[in-house]
């Protein structure tokens, strides 16, 4: 899947917002995707250019590093994602590996 990546985050820790300590972990990616018009029954919205997504990525430091590297050398860009079903939700995907596209 060809997609122009804007960003990757990647963190651990342990929350204390409810008292008790609860650990966290996250990764993502944010990508753009092109805007789509909205029309169904009297509504009609006109869109152009892009809106901002998220996807989780495998929660691996060298997948997170993989997208550091891109974005460190090439900035906003063009990326392939390899996605496969997420081990904690099968209904949902998860990119597990990213190559720069150019």
């Amino acid at each position: 899947m060809k997609v122009t990546l804007l960003s990757a985050a990647n963190g651990k820790g342990i929350s204390q917002k409810t008292g008790a300590p609860k650990h966290y972990a996250f990764s993502s990616i944010s990508y753009l995707v092109p805007e789509k018009d909205f029309i169904q029954g009297d509504h009609q919205i006109q869109k152009c250019g892009f809106e901002p997504k998220s996807l989780n990525i495998l929660d691996e430091q060298s997948l997170y590093q993989k997208f550091k590297n891109i974005l460190d050398q090439h900035g906003i860009c063009q990326v392939d994602l390899t996605l496969q079903p997420d081990p904690e939700n099968m209904s949902r995907n998860v990119v597990s590996d990213v190559k720069f596209a150019g």
